[in-house]
């Protein structure tokens, strides 16, 4: 598989921790990350969650991982999947 997951940077945290009402502080706490700072550069982006903090923005922002992270879902599906197309 030749996906780059740095290449993506798209993803839905900030909106689904902006319709919850929570901030980055809010984010960092539920999940027991140190600093909200995490927060902002997986947002951005910057950085990527490890599987396990993935799971838990996935409880604390009550949506699935895939979703969160649907561009990066979406590139691997197809990569998996491309010779059937």
């Amino acid at each position: 598989m030749s996906l780059n997951v740095h290449e993506i940077k798209s993803n839905q945290l900030q909106r689904y921790r902006e319709k919850r009402s929570l901030c980055q502080r809010d984010v960092a706490k539920l999940i027991d990350a140190e600093q909200a700072s995490v927060i902002y550069r997986w947002e951005k982006g910057q950085r990527l969650p490890s599987l396990v903090n993935a799971l838990k923005l996935s409880s604390a922002l009550k949506c699935p991982v895939e979703i969160l992270f649907l561009d990066h879902f979406n590139q691997i599906r197809k990569e998996m999947y491309q010779d059937e197309i």
